[in-house]
């Protein structure tokens, strides 16, 4: 790694997929994403360098990789990596509290001592796109899958590293169209994604992108069975007439939000109300998953801020 001076940083990113031509990227607050000078190790590692000025000021920020690969059409979005948190602690000795959530770990970077504190270490799990498990031992389907990886970060000494296919077919065949774009709770136990595979779940005949919930059964306290469930349904549980896409899970499983072009995902007179915009509107699905006995799982659209009149 070049230049490990006094105003960069050095960060080695794990994962799986990376191929020669990948960035680093870091994003902000304002979401705004910034190419890192980045090195390519090898499929499951990238090498960058952060800038002193992006350290001194404490937050949380997110980290991801953007491969070459298609950036429109269908298939957009399936060479940019789940985005992971990077939180900047202040420095030691300040009487600000740390930015740090509930069941976070953080690990200093003993390297490191120029900056501000210690850096939230990457998460347990990370759903990823791909069209193998390993495609070092694998020739691959040809179609873009989700797998979730279990990095074994934090778990008992038991644990072993794993890959674990999710875009499966209801029948355990594999998937006869690609997806893209997935999102993992912090326990990985639920994971959303976008596809454009029909056999994921029995009945998907409308020739669209769905959303789809993946239960792994992870940390399940009960009996459970890895299962699958499409999210972009109509109240009275008909198919969606129009893609979509872009979905984002809450940590605790229980909200989804998405983009979609279909008009028949909430009832009509709940449409009135909402200004035209020219983005694709933007739905929320309660899954009800830890909500209260009595919740019925069930899908509202929403107004982005950005489309507030002020």
């Amino acid at each position: 790694m070049a230049g490990q001076g006094q105003d960069i940083n050095p960060l080695t990113v794990t994962g799986s997929g990376f191929v020669a031509g990948s960035n680093v990227t870091w994003s902000g607050s304002n979401s705004t994403s910034i190419k890192l000078d980045s090195n390519f190790v090898n499929g499951n590692e990238m090498q960058a360098t952060i800038p002193a000025s992006f350290l001194a000021t404490k937050g949380t920020f997110s980290i991801g990789v953007i491969a070459p690969g298609p950036t429109g059409g269908n298939n957009a979005g399936n060479n940019i990596s789940n985005f992971v948190p990077f939180i900047v602690f202040p420095p030691s000795g300040s009487s600000v509290a740390p930015i740090l959530s509930p069941r976070t770990s953080t690990t200093p970077d003993p390297s490191a001592s120029r900056l501000s504190g210690p850096i939230q270490t990457a998460p347990r799990f990370q759903a990823l796109v791909a069209d193998s498990a390993d495609g070092s031992i694998e020739a691959g389907t040809g179609i873009s899958r989700i797998f979730l990886r279990d990095s074994c970060l934090g778990a008992p000494a038991a644990c072993a590293p794993k890959m674990i296919p999710l875009s499966i077919g209801w029948n355990g065949a594999d998937p006869n169209g690609a997806s893209s774009s997935p999102s993992v709770t912090r326990d990985g136990r639920f994971v959303v994604f976008a596809s454009e595979a029909n056999n994921l779940v029995k009945g998907d005949s409308n020739g669209w992108s769905d959303i789809f919930l993946r239960d792994t059964c992870i940390g399940a306290i009960s009996a459970c069975v890895p299962a699958t469930l499409r999210l972009s349904i109509g109240p009275d549980g008909a198919e969606a007439n129009g893609a979509s896409f872009s979905p984002a899970i809450s940590p605790d499983g229980r909200f989804v939000v998405f983009n979609s072009s279909a008009t028949n995902l909430v009832r009509p007179e709940s449409l009135n109300s909402f200004p035209a915009t020219s983005a694709p509107p933007l739905f929320l699905r309660d899954t009800c998953f830890g909500a209260a006995s009595g919740c019925l799982p069930a899908t509202s659209r929403v107004i982005p801020a950005s489309a507030l009149q002020h």
